[in-house]
């Protein structure tokens, strides 16, 4: 009604954003993606400030408990973080099916609410004790399930084919982004307020972002309000012409045999065993073995993922723009600077004291940093040779990422009981190897190209239900 006609107001919308709209879609779906991973972050800082404050020995005759603190013991911790993936691990293959159905508007903008509440809740279950505070955690673990079928679905819906590593790297972002803002927003408030503010905060974020997503979102661009037909036709070239019933139908053994394909979700071992040592325990690290202050540790920890961010950001510009080389060289080059600078970095790391803390410090930087470069290797080579299929095979890196989120932290609780340089020492060296080992795969089995199962000749030749014969009239009409 406010404008003179429908046509006009038709223009009007897309004129807001000219034929830039997917890139204002693809910030929001980034900024979704952060806060559900800042939402399982939080744990990890505020346990730090929950804990029981050491009293000095002229207080301990007069020791009283000290109110609305809590600690866990090293196994109860693993189990923490671990019921997280656990959760993740049991959606995901739910989610991924829920989402080649009906698209991700509807199913992320769901996770996110469930995020959003199980967070603001998370103070009231850990006071409530510590099965409470399990079900809160398998809550946030379910709605993480979501992340990486939606980078894929996203990609495959959304992205002009000369600009799939730029999104792709965006949007992979979110796991070093999540930190990068959790770490010292929770360092902050933790001094200011009280432990619980850090939940509080996340939580309400979370919810506004989703609810905004929920009302700006489409499931493609095509029927965006603000999508013109100019920026549509950039997004469709190369898409795959068969009808979309045939395209629903993945073809889950085809895609299973493709070395590829495992190739991707290999790397993702390397690449997510080094993520989860860093992000979910450089601020135990910095704290207790290095001695850095709670605000200190919190800008400390925010160093390491924001480098990573930046690097991901870069190599994913810069990938897309490299002509000289072949898609396959690129992945390989791209996936060993990564994996084997960042293995090169916890080798020195390995090898250090705790006198100078701040060289360890940027040691662990360099090692997330450099880290950011597998947005040119196997994170790009996901959606390149899976296609319209990219939420199935992006999707199921998150099943790598939950694996380690599993491993990981008994890992860790495992060889450093008391948290010293030496027993961290085994830690740096078992994550490089794995690195190295994942690297050398990868390189081995990837590919530069979309995988036979993603062409239109060999989905209409192998789809079990012919959608065009079956749209043939029958004997009794004819």
């Amino acid at each position: 009604r406010m404008y003179g006609s429908p046509a006009e107001a038709e223009a009007r919308y897309i004129a807001l954003f000219g034929t830039r709209t997917r890139f204002v879609v693809m910030v929001l779906v980034l900024l979704c993606l952060t806060s559900i991973w800042s939402n399982i972050l939080t744990f990890n800082f505020a346990v730090i400030c929950m804990a029981p404050k050491p009293m000095n020995e002229s207080d301990a005759g007069n020791a009283t408990d000290q109110p609305d603190t809590y600690s866990y013991t090293k196994v109860q911790n693993s189990w923490i973080t671990s019921v997280v993936a656990i959760a993740a691990l049991i959606c995901n293959q739910i989610v991924v099916a829920i989402v080649n159905r009906v698209g991700i508007r509807t199913v992320f903008t769901t996770l996110g609410l469930v995020s959003a509440v199980s967070t603001i809740l998370m103070p009231t279950a850990i006071r409530a004790g510590y099965a409470w505070l399990l079900v809160a955690r398998a809550f946030q673990g379910v709605a993480f399930a979501g992340n990486f079928p939606v980078i894929g679905a996203f990609s495959s819906k959304w992205t002009y084919f000369k600009q799939t590593g730029f999104f792709v790297s965006v949007l992979v972002a979110y796991v070093q982004l999540a930190p990068a803002i959790t770490n010292p927003v929770s360092g902050a408030l933790c001094t200011a307020f009280s432990w619980s503010s850090v939940f509080y905060s996340h939580g309400v974020a979370c919810l506004v972002l989703f609810v905004i997503y929920g009302v700006f979102y489409r499931n493609s661009p095509q029927k965006h309000p603000f999508v013109g037909p100019v920026e549509t036709g950039k997004i469709a070239m190369g898409k795959p012409t068969v009808d979309k019933k045939m395209i629903k139908t993945i073809p889950y053994m085809a895609i299973l045999k493709t070395p590829a394909v495992w190739a991707v979700w290999i790397a993702a071992i390397g690449n997510f065993t080094a993520v989860n040592l860093m992000f979910l325990y450089s601020p135990t690290y910095l704290s207790t073995v290095l001695g850095f202050s709670t605000n200190s540790t919190g800008f400390s920890a925010a160093l390491p993922p924001l480098a990573q961010f930046l690097m991901k950001l870069l190599c994913g510009f810069i990938s897309d723009r490299i002509k000289c080389l072949s898609e396959v060289v690129k992945f390989r080059i791209f996936n060993s600077v990564a994996f084997l600078g960042s293995a090169i970095c916890f080798a020195v790391l390995a090898c250090m004291g705790t006198d100078a803390k701040y060289f360890n410090m940027l040691l662990l930087g360099g090692a997330a940093g450099i880290l950011g470069a597998t947005t040119g290797g196997f994170f790009k080579a996901g959606p390149v040779i899976s296609k319209q299929y990219s939420h199935f095979v992006t999707g199921n890196i998150s099943l790598m990422l939950t694996f380690t989120m599993i491993v990981v932290p008994f890992l860790v609780n495992a060889l450093t009981p008391n948290n010293t340089q030496d027993e961290w020492r085994w830690v740096f060296v078992i994550t490089l190897g794995v690195q190295v080992v994942t690297n050398l795969v990868f390189c081995i089995l990837i590919r530069g190209e979309p995988c036979e199962w993603t062409e239109d000749e060999w989905i209409r030749r192998n789809t079990v239900v012919d959608v065009e014969s079956s749209r043939k009239p029958t004997t009794a009409e004819t």
